[in-house]
């Protein structure tokens, strides 16, 4: 089974509370293609609300693009056998 590295980026969120605010990205990268040094980089602590709902977006996303290779890959080895789709 994958596993996959999970990076925080922050980058400072404009004219939100004052210049203490971030907003915070996530990354959702395979271990197979990842270049970076997820045992340094990829760290997530001290998560708020909104920062969940980031991670939770993030997750999905990555779940929906497994699931869209997953089927293609089962489609093009249907179409190779000569079957036919619904």
């Amino acid at each position: 089974m994958d596993t996959y590295n999970i990076y925080m980026d922050e980058a400072a969120a404009d004219g939100l509370n004052g210049d203490t605010d971030l907003e915070v990205n996530f990354r959702i990268v395979a271990s197979a293609e990842d270049s970076d040094n997820a045992e340094e980089n990829a760290v997530i602590v001290g998560l708020d609300l909104i920062d969940l709902l980031n991670l939770r977006d993030a997750v999905q996303v990555a779940i929906d693009e497994f699931t869209l290779m997953a089927f293609e890959a089962a489609v093009s080895v249907g179409e190779g056998e000569g079957e036919e789709l619904p």
